[in-house]
């Protein structure tokens, strides 16, 4: 049931079963597990109520022992593993049934098919496994921490995955303001190069600039200074319409930029909590033992010593609560931040060719405001 169960033939083969039995022992005693798989092709085998299970102290259902023991998803009977007497392996070539979950280690999932752990945080149809009414059935701190600590790792690479950049450059087209036929068109044109580009989205505003355009080019007999002017009429309407939708995309952009930046600070602020609810957690699992141990040398005292050792354990419980809603923020953030990394890589291309394009505009536009203010 274990990483080291990857091959078959070695369940059937005498000389290899010593070291098997030493690398199963090694992947169940806490060492890290291999990385889990985020997908698994044989989800249909679950069962349909993945919330009420089996306690973790469930013996197996054929032998009764209790030292390494995995829990079927798909009928919910406990086998113990292959270092034991094997009846998993068993109970998945009599049934099919390929999909198992550690009694000893919660959220450590196993396929036979795949050959591989999943990540029950990641997977949809694994989440409610994770449910506390099912994590509430052990209060090992121990197993506790080990999960949460696999969380913190794969939180520790989003977040120092690199946000794609986006280099914005906000339109800023403010401008000098400086009557007969041509000091209407001049007044007329500086209002609409105050209101800048985007004004240009309005169909009455496109009308008046290339009027006004023609009245004051009839005065200026088109001089290099004013070629732009001249040409910035062209498909007026398309354009405009494509420069407002870059600028909207990179608008997008901006926000899912921010949206990144606040959830990296979200995950960071429950990493800190949990490194301080660790702490406390290891720290109050100490002393229970501390008083477990004086309980058996001081007899005499063992009134005294129940009390504060109920004490701890009500103190070790609220921390547990804080461990579950630490839990339950930070993997849903993650998987904000995850979706977020993937729409922001999708839209690099985009956005890059959509600033371009702003650029190039806005870079226009500049230059015809700047050589009218000359000439005006």
């Amino acid at each position: 049931m274990c990483p080291s169960d990857i091959h078959k033939q070695r369940f059937r083969n005498p000389k290899t079963q010593s070291s098997n039995s030493s690398m199963a022992k090694e992947a169940g005693s806490g060492s890290s597990p291999p990385k889990a798989k985020t997908w698994c092709d044989h989800l249909a085998h679950l069962s349909s109520d993945l919330t009420r299970i089996p306690k973790s102290d469930t013996p197996c259902k054929r032998c009764q022992d209790l030292k390494e023991n995995w829990v079927c998803l798909s009928c919910k009977d406990v086998f113990c593993s292959r270092i034991v007497n094997r009846h998993f392996v068993e109970h998945y070539e009599q049934t099919n049934h390929c999909l198992a979950a550690s009694c000893r280690y919660h959220q450590r999932i196993w396929c036979f098919r795949c050959e591989a752990l999943l990540d029950a945080r990641v997977i949809p149809q694994l989440r409610s496994f994770l449910s506390p009414s099912n994590a509430s059935k052990d209060l090992s701190s121990s197993a506790k921490l080990e999960n949460i600590d696999a969380l913190m790792v794969a939180v520790t690479d989003l977040i120092l995955m690199p946000v794609p950049s986006f280099d914005f450059r906000p339109a800023d087209a403010q401008s000098v303001v400086g009557h007969n036929e041509l000091a209407l068109a001049k007044e007329g044109l500086r209002k609409i190069f105050d209101r800048g580009l985007v004004a240009l989205a309005d169909h009455q505003v496109q009308k008046d600039f290339l009027t006004y355009s023609a009245i004051f080019l009839a005065y200026h007999p088109s001089p290099s200074e004013l070629k732009d002017l001249s040409s910035f009429g062209v498909n007026l309407s398309e354009e405009t319409s494509a420069f407002l939708q870059a600028q909207h995309k990179l608008k997008v952009a901006s926000n899912l930029s921010a949206s990144i930046t606040q959830k990296k600070f979200v995950l960071l602020q429950q990493a800190s909590k949990y490194a301080e609810a660790k702490k406390e957690i290891l720290a109050t699992d100490e002393k229970v033992a501390n008083l477990k141990a004086m309980i058996k040398e001081l007899e005499s005292q063992i009134k005294n010593l129940e009390a504060c050792i109920a004490t701890a354990e009500s103190d070790r419980e609220k921390t547990h609560e804080v461990l579950d809603t630490i839990d339950t923020q930070v993997t849903t953030v993650r998987d904000g931040l995850v979706s977020d990394l993937a729409q922001a890589s999708a839209m690099e291309g985009m956005t890059r060719a959509a600033n371009e394009l702003v650029t190039q505009w806005q870079s226009a536009w500049d230059s015809m405001r700047t050589n009218f203010a000359k000439l005006s």
